[in-house]
């Protein structure tokens, strides 16, 4: 894989673990069943996390097809993680030891560390101009 994906997986990745981090002080503190809200959200996240990594391996396999080959690729691609996220989801609601919320919050957790990462480096560059 290329040495600046890796750089950028590991950049997402330290930013769902900070997000993580924030979000389990949140669960402690204002939540009633801290135990399973906390399993769900590194479920979530290991699950975010491998997500991420698959849509990237995927991407950098497609560019290299023809058209046609790399349309079909990525589609079959998104589709067997949507499914990973519908189990993982599944699994969450069917499990009394984990919160379906704690799991979606944790889910979502590399969009939140993209935004994060997004906005704090568009402040920067702002007020370095």
């Amino acid at each position: 894989m290329n040495i600046s994906l890796e750089k950028q997986i590991k950049e997402v990745n330290k930013g769902i673990v900070i997000i993580d981090l924030i979000a389990a002080i949140l669960i402690v503190f204002l939540s009633n069943s801290p135990k399973e809200m906390l399993t769900g959200l590194v479920f979530g996240s290991i699950i975010a996390m491998l997500n991420f990594r698959l849509l990237a391996i995927s991407l950098q396999k497609s560019v290299t097809y023809p058209t046609n080959k790399a349309q079909i690729y990525s589609t079959s691609r998104y589709i067997i993680r949507m499914i990973i996220v519908g189990v993982v989801l599944f699994v969450s609601a069917k499990s009394p030891h984990i919160n379906i919320i704690g799991t979606t919050i944790g889910l979502l957790s590399t969009k939140f560390s993209i935004l994060g990462k997004t906005l704090v480096i568009d402040k920067l560059k702002r007020k370095e101009a």
